[in-house]
Formats: structure tokens, sequence, C-alpha cells
């Protein structure tokens, strides 16, 4: 019997989501560097996710060396 190779996304053994998930979720303005940061890390994704505030977004920048900016308007 032959066997098929399939080729399964990167996944992130925490979360289980994988960067295309997460690209697909997100808007645009979210970079891939910091979609690769979110998958890599668990921890980044729950910062990320708690981000509300200015101040939310300038403390996640220093601490995994991004420029996440919030949406105009927000």
């Amino acid at each position: 019997m032959a066997s098929e190779t399939i080729e399964e996304p990167i996944m992130d053994q925490e979360s289980g989501l994988s960067f295309e998930e997460l690209r697909a979720r997100l808007p645009q303005e979210i970079t891939d560097d910091i979609i690769n940061i979110l998958v890599e890390s668990p921890q980044a994704l729950v910062d990320f996710a708690e981000i509300q505030t200015q101040t939310d977004v300038d403390e996640f920048n220093m601490k995994y060396g991004v420029n996440l900016a919030l949406p105009s308007g927000a």
C-alpha cells in the first residue's frame, strides 16, 4: 500500500491554533511577525487578548519587541 503524505499546518501545542487560523481570524493590520509570536507563545496570546488601551499596546510592544498599533477609531 502506498502511503500519502498529508501536510499538517504548523500548530502551537498549547493553544492549538495554527498560523493560518490566526491569520484568517485577525485583521490584516496585525502583521505576520506578531502572529508568529502569538502562535509560538501562549503567554503572548493571552497578553494580546487582554489588550484594551494604548498603554496595553505599548507594554505588549516593549515585552515582545514588535510594533503593534491600535486601529484608528479604537
